[in-house]
C-alpha cells in the first residue's frame, strides 16, 4: 500500500547573483522560493528513512541554487527540478515558484514570479 505525501517549503530566502542585469550580477539580490513536492511513501511508519526529510530537501535546494550563476530564472528552476527528481525517485509532482522581491519597475515592486511544474 502506498500513500501520497506532500512537502511544502515556503518563503525560502536565498541571496544570489542570478539575472542578466549588470547590477544583479555584480551586487546580487534576494530571492524567495516556494516549493511543493508530492511523493509516494511505501508505508506509514514513524521512521524518517521511509519519507523525504524536509531538511535534506532544503539542503538540496540550497545547493542547487548556489552551485552556479544563471542568467534566467527558468534555467535555475530547471536545475532545481532536475536535482530533486534525481535524488528522490518517489517524487511524482513538483511546483517551484521563484520571486525577485527587490525588482521595481515604475511603481511596481515584488511582482516578478517565475513558476514551473513537473508531473510524472
Amino acid at each position: 500500500m502506498s500513500n501520497k505525501n506532500i512537502i511544502k517549503l515556503e518563503k525560502i530566502n536565498f541571496f544570489g547573483f542570478h539575472g542578466v542585469n549588470k547590477d544583479e550580477i555584480k551586487n546580487g539580490q534576494n530571492f524567495v522560493l516556494d516549493i511543493v513536492i508530492h511523493y509516494e511513501a511505501i508505508q506509514k511508519t514513524d521512521n524518517l528513512d521511509d519519507f523525504i526529510d524536509y531538511i535534506d530537501l532544503y539542503d538540496l535546494v540550497k545547493c542547487s541554487f548556489e552551485e552556479k550563476r544563471f542568467n534566467l530564472l527558468e534555467s535555475l528552476i530547471s536545475k532545481i527540478l532536475k536535482d530533486i527528481k534525481e535524488k528522490y525517485k518517489t517524487v511524482f509532482y513538483i511546483k517551484i515558484n521563484i520571486r525577485k522581491p527587490s525588482i521595481a519597475i515604475d511603481d511596481n515592486k515584488d511582482f516578478i514570479n517565475i513558476e514551473a511544474e513537473y508531473k510524472k
